[in-house]
Parts: structure tokens; sequence; C-alpha cells
């Protein structure tokens, strides 16, 4: 009866329909109406973490996924009373997810804050594309003035050479080193993840750490690009500018 057990349970592992979890319609035939995609993702764990159960005596895989789907569900962290002042500055991004905000073979990018005498910031976002600098200015505020919590909205306008349209993003700093040297950038829906740096290179175990942080955050890290950035960083005025509606940051 163990080895009819087995056999059952590898067979219902190999043949749960995955197509079922991404909403597809059930196969014409005796199956009158597929169940939905929680069911079929239910019973396909129930009956992988139950063979495993008898053969290795756990369900390690079950518990790590519901794990993953525990963290991307709790609120993030967000870093408590940033000192503005020594954030602003020039920062290098040293990874990111792609996005369509900004060039997709874009080098050497990085962000310039310069803070204002009202408390807002204005924004300067620069890469670098086919030898041409490419760039959009906007301006970032407190989302809300009177928080401890280092959520901004960061709005810049479309298209730069006619600004007439605005565009708004949340900026929100989940991770500072105490030096002020690295941070890690998101925001509530976790569709964008920026890893910033005052130096154009960080140390691999560095780059590990910042990683460590956007995963208890609940990021996906494995979505995350290295961007490209030279030793010797570019002068703004070293390339033709090619402003663009595609650098927002």
């Amino acid at each position: 009866m163990m080895y009819v057990k087995v056999l059952m349970m590898v067979i219902a592992i190999w043949f749960v329909p995955m197509t079922y979890s991404n909403g597809a319609e059930a196969p014409a035939g005796d199956v009158a109406e597929a169940p939905g995609a929680d069911a079929f993702n239910n019973d396909w764990y129930d009956a992988r973490s139950t063979f495993y159960g008898d053969i290795h005596g756990g369900d390690t895989l079950k518990k790590k996924e519901e794990e993953k789907m525990t963290t991307q569900n709790k609120e993030m962290e967000v870093v408590k009373d940033l000192d503005l002042e020594r954030y602003m500055g020039r920062w290098y991004e040293i990874a990111s997810f792609p996005s369509i905000f900004q060039p997709k073979n874009g080098i050497d990018t990085r962000a310039t804050y310069t803070l204002n005498p009202d408390g807002t910031v204005d924004v300067l976002n620069e890469t670098w594309n086919s030898g041409k600098r490419v760039f959009i200015q906007g301006s970032a505020y407190k989302t809300d003035p009177k928080s401890d919590e280092a959520k901004f909205k960061v709005k810049f306008y479309v298209p730069p050479f006619l600004p007439i349209i605005p565009v708004t993003g949340d900026y929100w700093v989940l991770y500072i080193d105490p030096e002020y040297q690295h941070a890690v950038i998101g925001q509530p829906s976790r569709s964008y993840l920026w890893i910033l740096s005052r130096t154009v290179h960080v140390e691999e175990e560095t780059y590990k750490q910042l990683l460590q942080k956007a995963v208890e955050e609940g990021y996906d890290v494995s979505k995350l690009h290295k961007t490209p950035q030279s030793d010797t960083p570019p002068e703004s005025n070293a390339a033709p500018d090619d402003t663009n509606d595609q650098m927002l940051k």
C-alpha cells in the first residue's frame, strides 16, 4: 500500500496543470469546470509536501514559499529621522530594477540632490546613452511634513523641453548606512528599487548586505540589473545633451 500511495502522489505532482495557476481555461473534455488558481496551487503544495513529508520528513519548500509571501505582504520599514542635509549631493546608481522611465542601455547613471531653503529638494538625474548625456530635472518633498519617516514624493514635468505634464512618484529611503555612503530606495508597490552609493563601485560584501536589506523589505532582488559605472565619472558638460522623459527617478 505504501508503494501505491507514493505512486499516486507522484502522479498528482506531475499532472497538476500549471496553466491553471495562470488563469487559463480548462481544456474541453470530461472536466466540466476548472478550479480556481488558489485551489490548484494549494493542491499542488499539499501533494508535494505530503510526498516529501513521507519520503524526506518535511515540507521545506512550502515553508519557504509561505515565508516569502509573508515578507512581501508586510509593511515596509522606512528610515526615520533622515538627516536631509547629509543626504544631499551625488549618488551613483549601483543597481536598479529595469524601468520604462530610464534608457535601457544607460551607463554612469547618477542622481544629484540639492536642498532648497524651503525644505524641498532639487533633483537632477543623469545617464549616458550612445555617447549622449540624458537627463531630467525635478523636485522632491516630504509626503507628510510632520512625519519622521523618509517618505518623499518626486515630481518631474514632461516633456522636459516643454514642461507641462507633472509626473509624480514615491521615493522611500529604506536603508541608509551610518556614514551616509550607501542607500536602498524603494516605493510602496515594490515595482521599483535602486541601490545607490557615493562611489561608482562598492565592495561585493557591501553589495550583498544592501541586497539583504531589500530582501527584508519584501523585494525580489533577482530582478536587479547592475548599472555599468566608469572608474572616472564623466563630467556633465563632456557630452552632447539629450533631454529625455525616460529619465525619471
